[in-house]
């Protein structure tokens, strides 16, 4: 999850402040913790980089200040160019939470293009996976192991391989998902 992207298409849509961003991102996605200070490390990150910018400092009695920020013309370029970025690389669909939300900043047939990629890429990885584990030379060290061993090593890869077939099953839906908003 890219804590940079969800804090540049929130600003995109109005100017805020940290406070109020993060509140709105544990409220919308299910993000079980994330700390204060990663989530300030990135507002701080952005801004060094000129893609967010302060606008005003509002004050109110007994309270500290809060800072709003805004969007940079050079922040809108790379959120869109991150989003996409984000379905080229792919691999599990919990990685894309904050690109499928920010769907509105990009064209979804151009993710769909990417997201077919990477599911082929994933489809090939995992083949190559399952091709590499039934070689005699690979059959051969398994057998040097003892047998708790070799059941530990056959417990992790069907965990591994259920894992990545459950991920390409969604990203398959993502994809339809994509196909469709664009109707």
């Amino acid at each position: 999850m890219s804590l940079s992207l969800f804090i540049l298409g929130s600003l995109a849509d109005e100017n805020s402040h940290p406070y109020k961003l993060k509140k709105i991102l544990l409220d919308a996605l299910p993000i079980n913790k994330m700390s204060e200070g990663k989530f300030y490390y990135n507002f701080e990150a952005l801004k060094k980089k000129g893609f967010i910018e302060p606008v005003e400092s509002i004050q109110k009695e007994n309270r500290p200040n809060k800072t709003l920020y805004r969007i940079t013309q050079d922040g809108r370029h790379f959120l869109e160019q991150e989003i996409y970025s984000s379905y080229k690389k792919v691999s599990k669909v919990e990685d894309l939470y904050i690109s499928i939300y920010l769907l509105k900043y990009i064209d979804p047939v151009k993710a769909a293009f990417y997201l077919e990629d990477a599911i082929k890429q994933e489809k090939k990885r995992w083949t190559q996976y399952r091709e590499t584990k039934n070689k005699e030379e690979i059959k051969k060290r398994l057998a040097l192991l003892g047998e708790k061993q070799q059941k530990s090593v056959q417990f992790i890869s069907e965990h591994a391989f259920s894992q990545a077939e459950q991920n390409i099953r969604w990203m398959e839906k993502l994809l339809t998902f994509l196909k469709q908003i664009d109707d």
